[in-house]
Formats: C-alpha cells, sequence, structure tokens
C-alpha cells in the first residue's frame, strides 16, 4: 500500500474513534455507565488499530 492509501485509512480509523468516544460520553453521563464505558472501550479498540498502523509500516 502507498502513503495515500495508509493515511485515508489512518483518517478513517480516527473518525471513528472520535465519534465513537463522543457517543460513549454522551451514553455514559446521560443514561446507562456500562453501555457507555462499552462503546467507549470499542471505540478505543480503533484507535488501537490506527496505533499499530502508524508505528509498524516500515520506514524508508
Amino acid at each position: 500500500m502507498n502513503e495515500e492509501t495508509i493515511f485515508k485509512i489512518r483518517q478513517i480509523l480516527n473518525i471513528i474513534f472520535m465519534l465513537g468516544a463522543v457517543v460513549g460520553v454522551v451514553i455514559y453521563l446521560a443514561s446507562d455507565k456500562f453501555i457507555g464505558t462499552v462503546v467507549v472501550l470499542c471505540a478505543m479498540a480503533f484507535k488501537m488499530m490506527e496505533y499499530i498502523i502508524r508505528f509498524m509500516r516500515p520506514r524508508n
């Protein structure tokens, strides 16, 4: 994969993370703390995927 494709994938993963984190915090504060925590943890899984892509790809 080229740099541009990797950058787009990372951007999509970051957007999913940010949306998931915001939704999770809103759920946590508005209604169910357990469900909110689960949503935030799932969002963090996307952030970890982005982190792995960022640091594990070979550099020239």
